[in-house]
Order: structure tokens, then sequence, then C-alpha cells
């Protein structure tokens, strides 16, 4: 079975309650619905993880956190897919989104290099006490296009995945549910002459 894989790439429920804002949601997490490893759990966590992943926020698994719990979905996954933006992949995601969006309301194209700024100034607002960068970048930087895009590129992301998803653990279970009857055929005493 696919979960077996599952259970042993995500998080415990232990390691995710050593989180102290994680910690807040104790009460709720306690239901144990919310940690069960079945079909239909993981794959509304598949669509609330990649979905809260794209918004450019630093509260993306607090967002996922909230969805599990409205939704009843397993937290751990859709906690672990939030990390789909991470350092490395959050540049060329951010560029896409703004990219998409720039392209449906007509506005120009920005540099990359002027995104990675944007991120980093981002960061250090949000985090600490840097510039505002909704200042800072308001004449060369259309925050509707990049709002609008990465908000496509999260739906779209999250269909595609979340399909994915249920094809995949489909095709799994088929598979393995004939391995185990050519297995108990093979071993059956009534196909001996």
């Amino acid at each position: 079975m696919p979960q077996k894989r599952l259970k042993d790439l995500l998080p415990t429920p232990e390691k995710i309650l050593e989180s102290r804002t994680l910690k807040l949601f104790a009460p709720q997490l306690a239901d144990a619905r919310l940690w069960h490893f079945n079909r239909h759990s993981l794959n509304k966590a598949v669509y609330i993880g990649v979905l809260s992943a794209f918004f450019p926020l630093p509260g993306q698994m607090l967002l996922a956190l909230l969805g599990s719990l409205i939704f009843r979905a397993n937290v751990p996954m859709a906690l672990g897919l939030t990390w789909i933006t991470n350092p490395v992949t959050s540049l060329p995601i951010f560029y896409a989104g703004y990219y998409i969006g720039a392209k449906i309301i007509d506005v120009p194209m920005i540099s990359l290099r002027l995104i990675g700024r944007m991120i980093a100034d981002f960061s250090l607002w949000a985090l600490s006490d840097g510039a505002n960068p909704f200042i800072t970048y308001k004449g060369t930087v259309s925050l509707t296009a990049f709002c609008l895009g990465l908000t496509i590129l999260a739906v779209v992301s999250s269909l595609i995945c979340g399909l994915a998803f249920k094809a995949i653990w489909r095709y799994k279970t088929v598979v393995s549910w004939q391995k185990r009857q050519q297995d108990a055929s093979d071993q059956s005493p009534y196909d001996k002459p």
C-alpha cells in the first residue's frame, strides 16, 4: 500500500507539535481523523498543502493547518507540501506567477532580479523591521499581477497534484490487489493436478 511509504516520509504528530505556534492548536489536533493515512484524508491534504504553498506568506504552514482543521485533511501531508516553495524554488515560482498575472492584465514584465529583491525585502519586512515592500515597489511592480498570477498558479497546481495523487493511489491499489490475487491463485491447492 502507498500509505506505508508516506508514513515514513511525513513528520510524526509529536514532531509537528514541537513547534511553538502549532502548540496553540493542540486541542484541535487531538482529533484522530487528522492523522489517518487513508485515501480521502491524504487527497484533501494534497489539495490544501499545494494551494497553501503558493501564498507568499511566512505563515504558509499555518494556512495549511487551518485548511486541514476545517476540511479534516491529513495534517502531516498538508504541512509537508507547503515546502514546495522553499528558498530554492520560490524565485522561479514567484516569477512564473508574476509572468502569468502580467500577461493576463497586460502590464510590463519585471526582471527576475527585481522579484528576488522583492522576496527578500518582503521577508525582512514580515519577520523583522525592514522597509515596507508595498511602498518601496509601488510604481515598478504590479501587486495585482503578482497576486492574480500566484492565485491562478496555486489553483491549477493544486488541482493537477490532487488529481495526480488520486490516480497514482488508485493505480498502486489496483496493482497491489492484482498481485495479491495472483499470489493467492498460485498457492491454491485446487489448481494442482
